[in-house]
């Protein structure tokens, strides 16, 4: 079993929280986070529900 450190987890979820509202995400950092979606399914829940997010943001023009 796999387990994240406290500080791999907040940055994880610091790169989530920005590409659901539509702030600049670094090309690393969106490869780091689909490696670790790929081995965390609660990683790519969480991503999931932030590309939703963000694809309504964008369809109501808020972004």
């Amino acid at each position: 079993m796999r387990v994240l450190t406290t500080e791999t987890r907040r940055r994880i979820e610091d790169v989530i929280k920005r590409l659901s509202s539509g702030d600049p995400v670094r090309l690393d950092e969106r490869i780091q986070l689909n490696k670790y979606a790929i081995h965390f399914p609660f990683i790519a829940g969480k991503l999931s529900q932030a590309l939703r997010k963000r694809e309504t943001l964008e369809a109501d023009g808020l972004i």
